[in-house]
């Protein structure tokens, strides 16, 4: 009976730990006996001090992006493909612009893992065969991110294939959903899309790593695939992953899975991102939005 009652004991205070969660993820790093009690990051909660006025002359908005750009219609698609899988599998060139800011103009906006998000997004995409271009912490301002989107319109032509990724801070500015460049600019959703939108090609790829984000998706054309770790809500840093907890799905999806279409990347992602968040009671809300035509292999 004593035996009984201690197995039922152990079976209630397991419960309670561990009944609001699901399925914890099966990837390599998210091993049985991981210390869970370990202290999150939220990735927005970007702390403001600036007086109203300041922030203003720090957010990058769409009266900024010169009328050439911001008038550009995108390139038409390419017709529907007549059988399954990607119009488009092999473009002749490739081209990934990707951001990665951990550390921030002085100390209290500092994150832990965007580098290095940034760092394996990068090894990922050369394995995929594109040229890349990386701003990492202080050299990611809002400028060198202006740069870099130029540098995608000045490069792509039609039938390319272009990325844009990012980890940091994301956070809510007077025109909605922006990147908090490292010098603390707002770079909005419209400003950083306008760019985005006006290269001249019909496959791309847009992964944020970020909170608050979803505004993003509002803006995206015939011929992308967007997939962000927060719609809403927040992304988090993962001690126990070393990775922005969405990028190390993503990368665990295209790498270890040998997942070849974002289709299927992005909800893999998702699910994992949702069941590691669970073992930490958190609510997150990852999204993908696709305007691909066929199935984009990346």
């Amino acid at each position: 009976m004593k035996q009984l009652l201690g197995l039922l004991l152990a079976m209630m205070t397991l419960l309670l730990i561990f009944g609001c969660g699901s399925n914890p993820p099966t990837q390599p790093n998210a091993k049985a006996g991981v210390d869970h009690s370990v202290a999150l990051v939220e990735r927005p909660q970007f702390i403001e001090t600036r007086p109203q006025a300041v922030v203003i002359q720090f957010t990058e908005d769409l009266s900024k992006v010169p009328i050439a750009i911001a008038n550009k219609k995108p390139p038409p698609p390419p017709p529907p493909d007549t059988t399954t899988g990607d119009p488009n599998p092999n473009p002749a060139n490739k081209y990934a612009y990707i951001v990665g800011i951990s550390d921030y103009e002085g100390t209290v906006n500092d994150l832990q893992f965007c580098d290095e998000d940034a760092e394996a997004m990068k090894s990922w995409f050369q394995s995929e065969g594109f040229t890349c271009r990386m701003d990492l912490d202080l050299s990611a301002t809002a400028a060198n991110i202006t740069a870099g989107l130029q540098w995608l319109i000045d490069n792509a032509e039609p039938g390319d294939e272009v990325a844009f990724s990012y980890s940091g801070h994301g956070g809510r500015s007077t025109a909605g959903s922006a990147l908090i460049s490292s010098d603390l600019y707002y770079v909005t959703h419209g400003y950083v899309m306008s760019y985005f939108n006006a290269v001249s090609c019909t496959k791309k790829l847009v992964t944020i790593d970020a909170c608050v984000i979803g505004d993003f998706h509002l803006d995206a054309v015939t011929g992308t695939f967007m997939a962000t770790a927060s719609n809403r809500r927040n992304s988090y840093d993962a001690p126990d992953l070393n990775h922005g907890a969405w990028t190390y799905y993503w990368l665990d999806g295209v790498e270890d899975q040998n997942y070849i279409y974002a289709e299927d990347a992005a909800p893999y992602a998702e699910d994992g991102m949702k069941a590691w968040a669970a073992l930490y009671r958190l609510k997150v809300d990852p999204k993908h939005s696709d305007y691909y035509i066929g199935e984009m292999d990346m």
